[in-house]
């Protein structure tokens, strides 16, 4: 299918002209020393920790990131290719609230986080494991991203998500995945799960994510270069300024990645929105979100990147009509603008801050739509089915004829929680409302439930490592 394009080929120049400026003039703060040493030695100025990009480097290195790869699942059926033609649905990520309409808000737990991999894993539509779709709040600080990664692992047999806080909790993502995937190198051949590090807007980066980000790349391990610029807030209020102070921001990360290894894979991700002036808050319901989501497709385009970029993404407080709005409003930019990569595709309220069993549902639903949509159609002879029209002629009807019979399942989109029956058979099984149906539907998952087949050696050996973490 053809992607929607925001602004010109050479509106694209002029925005990349602009960003180099601003690496180059203006320059990133890295607090991390090896950063800022490595840097230098690439020929990069160096202020206390100010750091000054030529433009030449700059587009040398991002050249050197390849523009597609492969996530290898633990079933090779759902190896996930990122980039190119395809789009990858991930689910929530972040949220320290989770919501469902028996109990309500409430910080999330480790039954919680496990209950979304199962659900992740069940989903179709859904293509990798989410990192920490909500936090483990019941359970200590330094037990979380093992304990994450292995549910991740152990409940579902689909690409994860790795750790994105710091460069600790890297390396022991690393030596978890090495027990299931084989070692460094055999992982760096065949990456089982991608990370996200994010810049510390406007135009820097802290030593977590510096330091984190230097671990993966040199291991060969993929990752989101990722950006959250707030237009009012930490960049300028056009979206055109927000889109430079994300552009660098990224490819300075970029940069780093491929002096430490080159062609060391990565994601451009862009995930900036608008400060809602009123109450000093991100919006991410917001249209500007939409329309960074169709700029950072742009851009990815540009420098021959995957790209990362929209979501099921709302600021209400509930699973509503504002819900439902501005989700749909933000996956549809997300698929046809050629995103590849749409983290937070299920499940996210309030700004990131929590996550809804029913909206991952009803969620999980917009994926299936979406991915109707992105499949796009061929012209041939059978589909134009110029023989059946001539057949069925004037007057006459398709729903019994064999060309119908044969082709709907493949051309017409199922929903699993729509409602399309009519009012009264509606109303004779119940008259739910959607929200009711994803409560149902939620649960009918996660008690059906089964776990994938694990080798048991693997499985062992996993089990021992999280048996010493918990005793630590």
């Amino acid at each position: 299918m053809g992607f929607f394009s925001y602004f010109s080929a050479e509106e694209l120049v002029r925005i990349h002209e602009a960003t180099l400026t601003t690496m180059e003039t203006t320059g990133l703060v890295f607090t991390y020393e090896p950063a800022r040493n490595l840097l230098a030695r690439a020929g990069c100025k160096i202020d206390g920790q100010r750091v000054f990009f030529p433009k030449k480097l700059v587009e040398e290195q991002i050249r050197k990131a390849p523009s597609q790869f492969t996530l290898y699942a633990r079933n090779p059926e759902k190896n996930v290719v990122v980039g190119g033609d395809h789009i990858a649905f991930i689910p929530c990520y972040g949220a320290p609230f989770v919501n469902d309409m028996d109990k309500g808000r409430r910080p999330g737990t480790l039954l919680d986080y496990n209950n979304f991999v199962k659900l992740a894993h069940a989903v179709p539509y859904l293509d990798i494991t989410g990192g920490m779709m909500t936090e483990p709040n019941d359970i200590p600080i330094s037990h979380r991203n093992a304990e994450r990664l292995y549910s991740s692992m152990v409940l579902s047999d689909k690409p994860f998500m790795g750790a994105g806080t710091g460069p600790e909790d890297a390396i022991e993502a690393m030596e978890m995945a090495s027990i299931v995937f084989g070692s460094r190198e055999e992982m760096a051949k065949k990456p089982p799960f991608v990370s996200i590090l994010c810049s510390l807007t406007p135009l820097g980066f802290d030593d977590k994510m510096c330091g984190a980000i230097m671990e993966y790349a040199k291991a060969g391990m993929p990752q989101l270069i990722s950006s959250l610029t707030i237009a009012g807030a930490t960049g300028p209020v056009t979206m055109e300024g927000t889109l430079i102070v994300q552009n660098a921001e990224i490819l300075a990360g970029i940069t780093l990645t491929q002096l430490v290894r080159e062609g060391a894979p990565v994601i451009f991700a862009g995930s900036s929105s608008a400060s809602a002036m009123r109450y000093g808050t991100l919006s991410i319901g917001a249209p500007e979100m939409a329309v960074n989501t169709a700029a950072t497709a742009q851009m990815g385009r540009f420098y021959n990147l995957p790209v990362r970029g929209g979501g099921a993404l709302t600021d209400s407080k509930t699973v509503d009509s504002q819900a439902a709005y501005e989700s749909m409003m933000s996956m549809m930019m997300a698929t046809l603008s050629g995103i590849h990569f749409v983290l937070h595709s299920a499940g996210i309220l309030e700004g990131y801050i929590t996550a809804s069993y029913e909206k991952f549902m009803i969620d999980s639903e917009i994926c299936g739509m979406c991915k109707r949509i992105k499949r796009g159609e061929e012209i041939t002879a059978e589909k134009l089915a110029l023989d059946v029209i001539r057949e069925v002629g004037s007057g006459g009807e398709y729903l019994t004829h064999m060309h119908t019979f044969k082709h709907f399942r493949q051309e017409l989109y199922a929903p699993v929680l729509e409602e399309r029956d009519n009012y009264s058979n509606w109303h004779k099984k119940g008259s739910l409302t959607m929200e009711q149906r994803a409560n149902a539907k939620y649960k009918e998952l996660l008690e059906k439930y089964t776990e994938p087949s694990m080798d048991p050696e693997m499985r062992k050996e996993l089990d021992h490592y999280i048996k010493s973490v918990r005793n630590a």
